[in-house]
């Protein structure tokens, strides 16, 4: 078989056609179950490639496999949104996931021109997922009311779909802000349930007789007040965010307010805290509507589970990145207040997702940008292909899922929650 610097030495010859496709998919920022341009230039490459593939996945995804043996199954999830501007003029690939798209494009024709697959019975799926950013639901809630998805995230609709069955591990990477490091690795990202708490009061004169009114206004400020107090009864390394905002306050000054709109996310770095805390937040806001002669209807959407690494993996990935950079160079489980729904597919499939440097700006913002694109295009790709190739050439490297079928079922039961 191919040796693994004859494989990252692929890399090199491809260099200057990575970083021209890296600038062509950065500049093709579309929102989530609109990638429609991005889907093109992809499909017109594999077609170029000669690489089979299913489009239309979940509205927009595209899943591309190379291999044909029934030994391990490698997923390569890339997603491909982007977030709109802040001036309202487009979007941008402010989030990097341009990057992840043309990172999974490298490693595949690498792995083509190695013809290292074909000397293997493994298989690598290059999973292209939409949708990954948690915006647009007047458009997305259109689609899933169409039957055209049946929730808000690329990934979680791949999953109810199938198209993960049979995967032994995932891989993927997404750029990070630390710009005195080249990578992090063992992060985790929070997972987070949105609510929406909806008080029904009745409406009075609210200078002639306020006391015939019940203010919905008064139990939503109560239920954040209590909310508040909640935070503190959690351990501060579970990670608990809770931020409730009011989006409907209820009418005129002249009037006692009979609907009041209160939503959150509630987030947590693992599955006991964030179901723990949603099940707390539901009783903080029924007993304070309760207290003052309030209606309260409380509705859930699936958010992102939390992100739950496989350690041994991300062994195979440092080792990896030590052959180019130093030790001091790598962050080691950082803990991160963000959500992605790479979390839900941790919790079925042993996951990773390590982090690289080389952007400047901030995330989720008009002024990201890439700065450092031979750590971002070239080193992080040869960091994933080297790690593919510990994967396929040593079984003892190798991870599977446990109990995937269960944990499906119950997965789906949980994020189609709603009431």
């Amino acid at each position: 078989m191919i040796t693994k610097e004859d494989l990252l030495l692929l890399i090199d010859n491809e260099k200057e056609a990575i970083l021209q496709r890296g600038n062509e998919f950065f500049q093709c920022a579309e929102l989530g179950f609109r990638e429609v341009k991005t889907v093109k230039k992809i499909t017109d490459l594999l077609d170029a490639w000669g690489v089979p593939y299913e489009k239309d996945v979940a509205v927009t995804g595209v899943i591309a496999t190379i291999g044909k043996g029934n030994g391990y199954h490698i997923a390569f999830a890339a997603d491909m949104d982007a977030l709109p501007k802040k001036d309202g003029t487009g979007n941008i690939h402010s989030c990097g996931h341009s990057i992840q798209t043309t990172m999974a494009l490298s490693v595949l024709k690498a792995l083509i021109d190695s013809g290292m697959m074909e000397q293997t019975d493994c298989k690598v799926s290059f999973f292209f997922t939409p949708a990954e950013e948690f915006i647009d639901f007047e458009y997305r809630d259109d689609l899933i009311v169409r039957g055209k998805l049946e929730f808000r995230s690329g990934k979680q609709n791949m999953i109810a779909l199938g198209c993960f069955d049979g995967v032994d591990c995932v891989l993927s990477a997404h750029a990070n802000g630390d710009q005195g490091t080249k990578f992090d690795v063992g992060s985790t990202l929070a997972g987070f349930m949105a609510k929406k708490a909806v008080f029904v009061g009745r409406a009075a004169h609210s200078g002639a007789a306020p006391h015939l009114g019940r203010n919905t206004l008064h139990g939503a400020t109560l239920a954040m007040n209590a909310i508040s107090f909640l935070k503190d009864q959690f351990d501060p390394t579970k990670g608990l965010r809770l931020n409730p905002v009011l989006t409907e306050g209820g009418g005129s000054v002249n009037v006692i307010p009979d609907k009041t709109v209160l939503e959150t996310y509630v987030r947590a770095n693992d599955n006991e805290t964030l179901f723990e805390a949603c099940a707390r937040v539901d009783a903080c806001i029924e007993h304070c509507a309760k207290a003052l002669e309030l209606q309260c209807m409380i509705t859930n959407a699936a958010g992102y589970l939390p992100l739950k690494q496989s350690k041994k993996v991300n062994q195979l990935v440092k080792e990896n990145m030590l052959k180019f950079s130093g030790p001091e160079e790598i962050v080691e489980n950082p803990v991160s207040g963000a959500s992605g729904d790479v979390g839900d597919l941790s919790y079925l499939i042993p996951t990773v997702q390590f982090g690289f440097s080389g952007i400047k700006g901030r995330f989720h913002d008009d002024s990201f940008e890439v700065s450092d694109y031979e750590n971002c295009y070239i080193t992080s790709v040869k960091v994933m292909l080297g790690t593919i190739y510990d994967l396929i050439s040593e079984e003892n490297n190798r991870v599977f899922p446990k109990d995937y079928e269960q944990k499906k079922l119950k997965y789906l039961n949980i994020i189609r929650i709603k009431n």
